[in-house]
């Protein structure tokens, strides 16, 4: 069901993105959706991803001390 739900976003959205001819857009998209998947098969499959807000908290908390 991951897989297909993937596909189905990609086979929708990937073909208007090179048909308006935005390379630097697929990019972006290509990455996100890996990245997207990824994350999405490693928690189907039971292993713990860490949340990411803690990492932002930490980049915000030194970013502030700059200030």
């Amino acid at each position: 069901m991951l897989i297909l739900a993937f596909a189905v976003i990609a086979a929708y959205e990937i073909p208007e993105i090179i048909r308006r001819r935005e390379w630097k857009e697929l990019v972006v998209f290509g990455v996100l959706l890996i990245t997207g998947f990824t994350i999405s098969l490693l928690q189907t499959i039971g292993v713990r991803v860490p949340n990411p807000v803690k990492g932002i908290e930490l980049i915000i908390k030194k970013m502030s001390n700059l200030f």
